[in-house]
């Protein structure tokens, strides 16, 4: 069995970059501060409001692309007519996903990939191992697991926050949180990436471009778009809050 078809490890594309940012910012206005430092009940207004957001960013995951072997071959008058494509592999082991071979100079991704039902990846960046003059493939395809990557994600969410003592035994706390304040859509990874073998006629033993799905590299959902209606990745959201403390 080819060990490097089989490697289920990282590679060099598994690296995942994340940066998150906090800040929080006490609001210059009532007792004490720079501005309307008044103490009657202007500065209760005013005073004790305390602006925080927090902002995320983290690289898309890695995608493999695969080249899908389903289908049988066909060669009449030929004891291999009929039997799965997986007897086309220099091993004949049809439990490793296969991937296909990268084609040298062609961009993976697609300028505006991944929006508007606009395919992510380039499907002409790939192709099929070649073969040899009965159709058997001379090699395992070179393409690297996580060759690609899902987009970029980012979010920023924002809290005005005041906190207003009544008496010495009770205050109340008040509060507008915004989740995904900028309303940013945040994609998901594409459901389908797997180009489907074509064979070559029998005897052509040149490389053949690979069948490509209506539906391949294309996003569909967004990262949290799977019925749920909590945590990052949703629609811009916004919450209000009153908390009393005594």
């Amino acid at each position: 069995m080819n060990c490097r078809q089989c490697d289920k490890g990282p590679s060099v594309f598994d690296v995942r970059h994340n940066v998150t940012v906090n800040a929080v910012y006490e609001l210059p206005f009532g007792p004490g501060k720079t501005y309307l430092h008044d103490s009657g009940p202007m500065g209760k207004i005013v005073g004790g409001w305390e602006l925080s957001s927090i902002a995320t960013w983290h690289t898309g995951h890695p995608l493999t692309v695969k080249m899908g072997l389903g289908g049988n071959i066909v060669a009449p008058g030929t004891p291999f007519d009929g039997l799965a494509q997986t007897y086309l592999l220099p091993d004949g082991n049809d439990q490793t996903d296969q991937r296909p071979d990268l084609v040298p100079g062609v961009a993976i991704f697609l300028p505006g990939g991944g929006k508007n039902n606009m395919p992510l990846i380039n499907p002409a960046a790939f192709q099929a191992p070649p073969v040899d003059s009965n159709g058997n493939f001379t090699r395992f395809g070179n393409a690297a697991n996580g060759s690609a990557r899902a987009l970029d994600i980012w979010q920023v969410d924002l809290a005005l926050m005041k906190d207003t003592k009544l008496t010495e035994r009770f205050s109340m706390e008040f509060g507008v949180q915004a989740f995904n304040v900028f309303n940013h859509a945040q994609l998901g990874d594409p459901g389908n990436l797997t180009l489907d073998y074509n064979p070559p006629s029998l005897g052509s033993p040149t490389p053949n471009n690979l069948r490509v799905p209506g539906d391949f590299a294309v996003i569909t959902n967004t990262v949290n778009g799977l019925g749920t209606n909590t945590g990052t990745g949703l629609p811009r959201q916004l919450q209000f809050m009153v908390r009393f403390k005594f």
